[in-house]
């Protein structure tokens, strides 16, 4: 059974999780001496499980939810670790939930280009240090 157009998350949404996956590691496969790799490439995995859910929005909308609220602790907690460059992907990650131009054109729009001005901002930052 495939799913129509309408019944699966807009791609907007779909790209904005791929960022939120993908902008972290660039900063902390630059970290010099950075022990804790594998830590970061599965929390990657993580943030990218909404990703699977791409055929049925609303699964796609809790799993964004639940991910990002497992998320914003785990990045405060693991700051020391480097796990604070995953706070931005918790932002991305509810930017994403509702970045679908099919309902709110406008806003859509608006959390899209946020999230992607939010990823040129992290690895311009990274880019620098």
């Amino acid at each position: 059974m495939q799913a129509s157009a309408r019944e699966s998350v807009h791609p907007w949404q779909f790209g904005l999780v791929v960022c939120a996956a993908l902008t972290p590691l660039p900063p902390l496969i630059m970290w010099p001496g950075h022990g804790l790799l594998p830590l970061a490439f599965a929390t990657a995995a993580v943030v990218a499980v909404p990703l699977l859910l791409h055929a049925r929005p609303s699964g796609f909308g809790w799993a964004i939810g639940i991910i990002s609220a497992l998320l914003l602790p785990w990045s405060v907690i693991g700051a020391m670790a480097g796990m604070v460059l995953f706070l931005p992907s918790v932002l991305q990650l509810l930017l994403a939930a509702g970045a679908d131009p099919r309902r709110r054109p406008t806003a859509a729009k608006v959390m899209a280009g946020a999230g992607l001005l939010l990823s040129a901002a992290v690895l311009t930052s990274a880019a620098r240090a």
